[in-house]
């Protein structure tokens, strides 16, 4: 159990570490795919409201946005998951990409809600972009976030 946590704080840590140095990047959304992946519910409500805490607390845009992103990675991990095998890295890319699309969206829209001009973004090429690492970042983290984590399993038995 402290070997779990310990893992869980060093992951957040690592994450919201990576966020900053790439803003615009969610690390933390392939440690949720981890606990979707694990089963347990618990450990995937706690993680996902300090996620939801995390973001929030860091965001410029209305209260909410994180709480649809989320939500909208666990709907995409479960209908993806009726077609896919969920540890499948092939299954991993495809939400990846999915996933990216519907930050974009859940993003403008939120812009939107706002009443903000869409003059008023980036230059659409920094703006894209952080969508595109966005969507090239997960299955990179998501497979070194379960392979230490398989690591850190076996360590503690």
């Amino acid at each position: 159990m402290p070997g779990n946590i310990l893992w869980w704080a060093g992951y957040i840590a690592a994450g919201i570490w990576l966020q900053k140095l790439a803003p615009g990047l969610d690390a933390l959304v392939p440690g949720l795919i981890v606990c979707l992946q694990e089963g347990n519910r618990q450990q995937t409500t706690l993680f996902l409201l300090l996620c939801i805490l995390i973001q929030e607390g860091a965001g410029s845009l209305p209260f909410g946005q994180s709480i649809i992103w989320y939500g909208t990675v666990m709907a995409f991990y479960h209908i993806g998951g009726w077609f896919f095998m969920a540890g499948n890295f092939v299954f991993i890319l495809i939400l990846s990409l999915a996933l990216s699309l519907a930050r974009l969206l859940i993003f403008l829209g939120m812009w939107l809600l706002q009443s903000l001009p869409l003059s008023a973004l980036a230059p659409p090429s920094d703006f894209v972009g952080s969508y595109i690492l966005q969507a090239a970042c997960i299955p990179p983290l998501w497979l070194l976030a379960v392979k230490t984590r398989r690591r850190a399993e076996s360590n503690a038995n």
